[in-house]
């Protein structure tokens, strides 16, 4: 994969959005392809393991589990979140 450098301040929003969707599209389908081969693709992560993944704000997050968008596991009162799910869902947003 060849490196490629955006300025991101130079962007408008919809060339950003243009942006990112090209990034993902070239990341993903080599994550998914490895995602079957890492004995690791199921793991449960917490709240903050997850905020960190996705790089979003608590509330995001809170709001994405609350209107379904990215399924949740309690486990008494704690709450984590399945890597292959945050992948699948990754995957169909592009």
């Amino acid at each position: 994969m060849e490196s490629k450098e955006i300025r991101v301040y130079n962007l408008s929003p919809d060339e950003f959005k243009e942006s990112i969707r090209s990034i993902v599209k070239e990341l993903l389908p080599q994550q998914k392809k490895n995602t079957d081969k890492i004995p690791f693709a199921d793991e449960l992560l917490t709240v903050e393991e997850t905020l960190k993944f996705l790089k979003c704000s608590k509330q995001a997050l809170w709001n994405w589990r609350k209107n379904g968008i990215l399924p949740s596991y309690r486990l008494g009162n704690r709450v984590y979140y399945k890597r292959s799910d945050i992948f699948n869902k990754l995957i169909k947003q592009v």
